[in-house]
């Protein structure tokens, strides 16, 4: 049998040049990962590597565990019967995982130091296909993630975002989708023009995750399109003259809201949406205000209230609307007072947090807004202008860009642990990242 090589070289945390504030953390609890002995010689080491990178970065970024580092002595206890909680608690550790390859199958049990459980998992099929086996990979991670701590977790959730490189003598951005952890990049958009802030469309019993929002310059002006995740189809959503941007909806499905100026201003418009046939009314003016411009609707979880951007005295900062169409319209409460321009406010699925990008010392940081408190707090510190952050299902997640020059590229940090990820890399401009459903 064979001990594929050492977790240590993807079991550490990355080094990036952003900086994390957190006020209070949890302690996140050390998880062992045993190498994992493999008798099957037609999977190359390489990809076993690889794939058990993969297994480690869905336990180090979860929020809730971290990879301890591969000793000797630890690896002995592993292999030398059946797990017991002795040694492992006197080394401080809470989890131990330990797997087995064989017959182009991954066999792996997990043990709770604390209370003595020990659960193994159905063999996983491998392909010996990286791309292919990650998703599994990530599947198996979410379901020990839910065994240990009784939550969903997010390492099979996907993100959208908009890719922006030159072609000839112009630019052109396509949406984009990927993993969690920016692996497995796939074009979903071929419209050769400009498509900018793609949005997830909520599940529902109905309907799967496979359809989003996203705004395209193909027929001039820009306009709002739903795309498809599997084909990349696209059919214009809104029948409304002028510009629309930024598109948002709600979590039922049952609104969208965006930018339109077919007024002559940049407004806030509401359009009501069937959530089962997806038939529509007529968009109505939700919000305006003389020589001012409105933008990044964001839907509270419930639905009954928009966060969105103005600059309606002055400079931009967010404010608070009831979702609501009414004759006599509600006058916006201002939210964020710390700062003078803020940008691209994200609720939280849990209703207790918004995140937005605001002007900090000359450079682009994300804050947090905390609904419960009133409190406003840094989250991000260092060079690069990070914007239009995103959360993910569990509330505790953020991806957002962070743009330095002429590079823009997409990051991961959880509330939990300041540590923060640079999960793409390569060429182009990658900024409008939405984070989805499993």
């Amino acid at each position: 049998m064979v001990l594929v090589a050492s977790l240590m070289a993807y079991g550490a945390p990355h080094e990036e040049e952003i900086r994390i504030y957190l006020s209070t953390t949890s302690p996140l609890q050390p998880l062992y990962l045993g190498r994992p002995v493999c008798s099957d010689l037609s999977l190359e080491e390489n990809y076993l590597n690889e794939l058990f990178a993969v297994f480690a970065f869905d336990f180090n970024y979860n929020g809730a565990t971290r990879v301890a580092l591969p000793q000797a002595d630890r690896e002995n206890a592993l292999r030398s019967g059946p797990l017991k909680a002795a040694p492992w608690k006197s080394w401080g550790i809470a989890y131990v995982i330990k797997s087995e390859v064989q017959n182009k199958a991954l066999s792996v049990c997990c043990f709770s130091i604390q209370t003595g459980l020990l659960k193994h998992f159905p063999p996983l099929p491998l392909t010996g296909t990286l791309a292919k086996d990650r998703k599994s990979i990530h599947r198996l991670a979410d379901a020990i993630f839910k065994l240990l701590f009784g939550k969903e977790g997010v390492a099979s959730t996907k993100l959208i975002y908009s890719l922006k490189q030159k072609h000839g003598d112009r630019f052109i951005s396509e949406i984009w989708c990927c993993d969690w952890d920016g692996a497995n990049p796939r074009q979903l958009t071929h419209d050769n023009n400009l498509c900018v802030t793609p949005v997830f469309i909520p599940p529902s019993s109905t309907y799967s995750n496979d359809r989003f929002l996203y705004v395209s310059y193909k027929q001039g002006k820009s306009k709002i399109f739903i795309g498809s995740l599997v084909d990349g189809s696209s059919t214009r959503l809104i029948d409304l003259g002028g510009n629309q941007l930024l598109p948002a909806i709600s979590s039922k499905r049952d609104k969208i809201s965006f930018i339109c100026d077919v007024s002559g201003r940049t407004d806030l418009f509401m359009q009501q949406l069937d959530p089962q046939t997806g038939q529509m009314g007529k968009p109505v003016q939700l919000f305006s205000y003389p020589r001012s411009t409105q933008a990044s609707p964001t839907f509270s979880p419930d639905g009954s209230n928009i966060a969105f951007v103005s600059d309606k005295d002055g400079s931009p900062r967010i404010y608070l609307l009831p979702a609501i169409a009414h004759t006599k319209r509600a006058t916006p409460t201002l939210l964020s007072k710390k700062n003078l321009e803020n940008s691209c406010p994200s609720w939280s699925p849990d209703g207790k947090k918004i995140a937005y990008s605001a002007k900090t010392k000359g450079t682009r940081q994300i804050w947090i807004y905390d609904l419960e408190t009133g409190e406003e707090w840094q989250l991000t510190d260092g060079t690069g202008n990070k914007e239009n952050p995103s959360w993910a299902s569990d509330s505790q997640h953020l991806v957002f860009n962070s743009t330095d020059g002429h590079v823009s590229e997409l990051y991961l940090v959880n509330l939990n642990q300041p540590d923060v990820v640079k999960i793409t890399n390569g060429p182009g401009v990658k900024h409008y990242p939405s984070w989805g459903t499993k």
